[in-house]
């Protein structure tokens, strides 16, 4: 009987629930939620979620809590922090650049993330892994940008600064999980990203209890506390890198409900890259997962 490995019904779990906290995300910008009151009600909402998973659900891990280290404190305080740094960065780099150069330039977290492994992780890089890169971003280039040449924009900084933000919060939360279960780990990086946005929500006098559209506000704070989730448990049992490509799937989940919710469509050129990103995912499985020792 063929046995599915753990990282990539993980991996496809978060990827999926990324796909549909785009796709809620974008409804309720529709509905004229303001995006930074979007962004500390969905945080604040996956906060909420998590908790009642461990605290309710997973209760068994509970009494690790009192058992966490300081320095462990300090990276999920880091790794919280960095989440709402790369949150604040990219949607404020919106604002200043086009939606093509946006999703194109987001994707370079792989990047980011591969070169963070591999200094502070130990990560391994060889020829094999590059050309996945290198493949990975031809076919996220064909399917984001249709081919089109994408021009510099002001805030294409913003977005990859934030990109690399959301890099370092994921080899952070490596760093910790031979340590922590997935469950305290998300708990703790998501409500300290939580916290940290109402206090900036209130600093700049934001309204955050706004009604409108809460129910695609609501199901965006469920599918991120699945994606944190689902996160962790993933690079638990593979490598950050592994994690970073499968998610570079995203354009193609993401097509498929542009099709069916949104009246969007599919040029030839963006199924070629859909290709590339099939094929790429495929061999990624291929790669040996690597289990750090480093703490």
């Amino acid at each position: 009987m063929l046995k599915i490995p753990e990282r990539l019904i993980y991996s496809l779990c978060a990827t999926f629930s990324l796909s549909l906290a785009i796709f809620f995300k974008k409804k309720a910008l529709l509905s004229e939620v303001l995006p930074f009151a979007l962004l500390v009600q969905f945080m604040v909402i996956s906060a909420i979620v998590l908790s009642l998973n461990l605290f309710l659900i997973q209760r068994k891990h509970v009494k690790k809590i009192q058992k966490i280290s300081q320095s462990h404190w300090l990276f999920l305080f880091l790794a919280g922090t960095f989440l709402l740094t790369a949150y604040l960065l990219t949607t404020f780099g919106l604002e200043f650049t086009t939606s093509i150069n946006y999703s194109f330039l987001s994707r370079s977290s792989l990047i980011f993330t591969s070169i963070l492994a591999f200094f502070f992780l130990k990560e391994k890089m060889n020829l094999e892994k590059l050309l996945l890169i290198f493949g990975f971003f031809v076919g996220i280039y064909l399917v984001t940008t249709k081919g089109k040449t994408i021009i510099p924009q002001i805030g294409d900084l913003l977005i990859l600064t934030g990109a690399f933000f959301f890099a370092s919060f994921a080899v952070i939360q490596k760093k910790i999980s031979l340590h922590l279960p997935p469950e305290i780990i998300s708990w703790g990086v998501t409500s300290t990203a939580a916290i940290l946005a109402v206090l900036t929500g209130i600093i700049l006098k934001v309204n955050l209890f706004q009604t409108v559209g809460f129910l695609f506000i609501f199901l965006a704070g469920l599918t991120e506390a699945l994606i944190i989730l689902f996160m962790n448990k993933t690079i638990q049992v593979a490598n950050v890198t592994y994690y970073a490509m499968m998610t570079m799937l995203l354009p193609i989940l993401n097509g498929f409900l542009g099709i069916i919710f949104l009246n969007e469509f599919l040029t030839f050129i963006q199924i070629i890259g859909g290709g590339i990103l099939i094929i790429c995912g495929i061999l990624v499985q291929k790669l040996k997962s690597e289990n750090q020792s480093l703490a």
